[in-house]
């Protein structure tokens, strides 16, 4: 597979093909001269080998814009960079009445080729100041262009469009895109493929080849198109189809290349990061309602981000800008008729146009006839635990389900997983939420449709026995039991008194499980050192810089730590039960994240293959799976060797626990400044950071140990 580029890399290719290709071709923006190469790092290197098409300006975005209007007017290519997106609007008055008109204002048609690129949204901590979406204010000005970079579609082709209309374009840039990588090679991922569709390749259509339902329609353009992949492959585990559609044009709308696929589709839901109101999206529901009302089922739905100022603090930031979770919501809320969607056939009235097939109800075959239902069975979900906690019903009992619906989450040492309904039907809960359960246990049926209605939800644990992982049971209870639907009597109810107290959350359950049962049965030793990270923190900003990456000393450590594996092999193997010392074939490096609800260990299985660009975007994306609650376990599987984040601010020495099937963890504190003296008698600062190895004693000796850090040290300091 081709090695997908980041996008702010395949821009800065763009730029430097454009000037390559021409001559009178120009760049105008606030620092985009080197060493600086723009706020964002697209104009790398564009100065340096055109030093008099390439210049730095004063801070005043309607001045640039006004020149480049001047020099447009005289025939030359001006492409001009905002450096934030959220001060285009200075330059609202030479795009509306200098640039757009001056194409037919003085008798005869004038090419102004001019882009403006603007870098705009938020998810960066930005604030309200540099985090806006403004592309609706400049929908509908007369020779006006508005395009959007995305992840697939390549920026030199989006450059050459927008040029070839001999019009002023904006071309929008998300920032959360810069350091994220594109798509290649017609695949998104495993399941999901991509196509550009039309005669100039407007529109991305990214859809699961294998599905056959209905699907529901998500248009999506720039840095949203992502959250909209994510929400629609959450959308499959919950057994919906859904296609993102990705325009690299947003104005003049296009929508012919859409209309073959309206036919059959469950809905339409444009998505997009502006507030609401007077929007593109509103724009693109008002051409497809005007032009594609036969082939909707229903009025195309809008999605955005909340009516409030962009805040800084990343919490209260995700709580306003438009997630994955809020376009995953709004599929769901759609209705999933069933439609035969075989766009090859001909219609049902027997003539040539596609149409939708609505068909009947499910076939029957689907639920099945025993009034029992359908078992809801706790999967082993891996080696290391005997037992699991239900954390949460995800739908009441009673409710109506489909087949791979999401309806309990199970937490394990390692991850909280989503069980998903083996079949269409009502759900009968048989356990109680916040119960042990073991692997293989029934926790609820699927009854169908016809059956008597389930009964109410199990009453929850007592405060004793949700707390206590051991409390005694009585006949009847324990792990994987039901719980009974009602007490004894209701004077045996009234004299059970609730112990004082509240219950350890579930979470904090497992932590500790796998603490026990690491102290219980790992003779583990520990050595930490003092190491110089001065230059392993200069090399990661260097990294930062050159790749775009969210590069810092953990993803050196990291890599550091995957590179020794071969002359260390011991401290990367596993003790069996039987006594035999396993060697691992490669280092896969778990990193601890502790998301405020529990501690997880993703692993980085790849760890020694990758640069650090990738290696830092790997971290994120685990990261971010921990606080969204995504984790699976197959992220948290294989770990061959631990690196134990302690970098809280002021935390100087850390002392890891070994995860059980693990011979080592090492600890990365925070970092901090020590003077020390030179060779020379001289004073001077570095920056220090005290590692520390915690490691199983069968396997490693204190020898071996000092040796790899020592190792790691050398490795840091080069």
């Amino acid at each position: 597979m081709t090695r997908a580029e980041r996008v702010s890399r395949n821009l800065n290719r763009a730029l430097h093909g454009l000037f390559a290709a021409d001559e009178r071709a120009w760049l105008l923006g606030e620092d985009v001269a080197d060493p600086y190469g723009g706020a964002f790092k697209v104009t790398q290197g564009l100065s340096t080998v055109y030093p008099d098409r390439v210049l730095s300006t004063p801070l005043s975005e309607n001045g640039i814009t006004g020149v480049a209007g001047g020099l447009a007017l005289c025939g030359d290519t001006v492409v001009v960079e905002i450096m934030f997106g959220d001060f285009v609007g200075l330059a609202f008055d030479p795009i509306l009445n200098l640039l757009t008109k001056s194409v037919t204002m003085y008798g005869e048609r004038t090419p102004m080729r001019v882009v403006i690129r603007c870098p705009v949204g938020g998810g960066r901590g930005y604030g309200a100041t540099h985090s806006q979406s403004p592309q609706k204010h400049f929908i509908g000005i007369p020779h006006l262009a508005l395009y959007e970079l995305s992840p697939l579609h390549d920026a030199a082709d989006v450059l050459a469009a927008a040029l070839s209309r001999g019009e002023p374009a904006m071309l929008f840039e998300d920032k959360i895109l810069y350091t994220q990588r594109r798509y290649v090679d017609n695949r998104v991922d495993d399941r999901l493929a991509f196509e550009l569709r039309g005669g100039d390749g407007n529109w991305a259509r990214v859809h699961d080849p294998a599905a056959t339902a209905a699907p529901t329609l998500v248009i999506a353009p720039g840095g949203v198109a992502n959250r909209a992949i994510t929400a629609a492959t959450e959308a499959a585990r919950r057994g919906r189809t859904v296609e993102v559609l990705v325009p690299a044009r947003l104005y003049p709308v296009d929508v012919e290349g859409l209309l073959d696929l309206l036919d059959g589709a469950d809905g339409v839901i444009v998505a997009e990061e502006s507030t609401a109101g007077g929007t593109w999206g509103s724009e693109v529901a008002a051409r497809l309602h005007a032009e594609a009302w036969p082939l909707l089922r229903g009025p195309v739905e809008l999605v955005s981000s909340a009516d409030r100022v962009i805040p800084s603090a990343p919490h209260l930031e995700r709580a306003v800008l438009l997630g994955a979770d809020a376009i995953l919501d709004r599929i769901m809320r759609l209705p999933a008729g069933p439609v035969a969607r075989d766009r090859s056939a001909p219609s049902p009235d027997g003539s040539g146009t596609i149409a939708a097939a609505r068909t009947g109800p499910s076939p029957a075959g689907r639920v099945p006839a025993a009034q029992r239902g359908v078992a809801v069975d706790v999967p082993r979900l891996n080696p290391n635990d005997d037992s699991y906690v239900l954390l949460e019903w995800l739908v009441p009992a009673g409710a109506t389900v489909e087949a791979g619906e999401p309806v309990a989450a199970v937490e394990t040492s390692k991850a909280i997983e989503e069980l998903p309904a083996p079949d269409s039907g009502i759900l009968r809960q048989d356990v109680a939420a916040g119960a042990d359960c073991v692997p293989g246990a029934t926790i609820g049926h699927i009854l169908p449709a016809a059956a008597v209605p389930a009964p109410a939800t199990p009453p929850a644990l007592p405060a004793q026995a949700a707390s206590v992982p051991d409390a005694p049971a009585r006949a009847g209870s324990g792990p994987g039991v039901p719980a009974p639907a009602y007490p004894e009597s209701e004077e045996a109810a009234g004299t059970r008194a609730a112990p004082p107290g509240r219950p350890l959350p579930p979470a904090q359950r497992r932590i500790a499980d796998v603490v026990t049962t690491s102290h219980r049965e790992i003779p583990a030793a520990f050595t930490a050192v003092r190491v110089d990270v001065t230059a392993a923190l200069a090399y990661a900003r260097r990294a930062a810089d050159e790749t775009g990456a969210a590069v810092g000393l953990t993803e050196v450590v990291i890599a550091a730590v995957a590179a020794l594996h071969e002359r260390f092999p011991a401290l990367y193997a596993r003790l069996t039960d039987g006594g035999l010392v396993v060697d691992a074939a490669a280092p896969a490096i778990g990193v601890t994240v502790d998301a405020g609800t529990g501690l997880f260990l993703p692993v980085i299985r790849d760890a020694a293959g990758l640069d650090l660009g990738d290696l830092a975007d790997a971290v994120v994306e685990l990261r971010m799976k921990a606080l969204r609650n995504r984790l699976r376990e197959e992220d948290m599987a294989g770990m061959t060797f631990l690196v134990a984040l302690n970098d809280t601010a002021g935390v100087t020495l850390a002392r890891p626990i070994i995860p059980p099937g693990v011979t080592c963890a090492l600890s990365v504190p925070d970092v901090h400044r020590e003077v020390v003296l030179d060779g020379d008698g001289g004073v001077r600062e570095r920056m220090v950071a005290d590692l520390g190895l915690a490691y199983d004693h069968r396997l490693v000796n204190g020898a071996q140990a000092g040796a790899y850090l020592a190792a790691l040290g050398e490795a840091l300091q080069r």
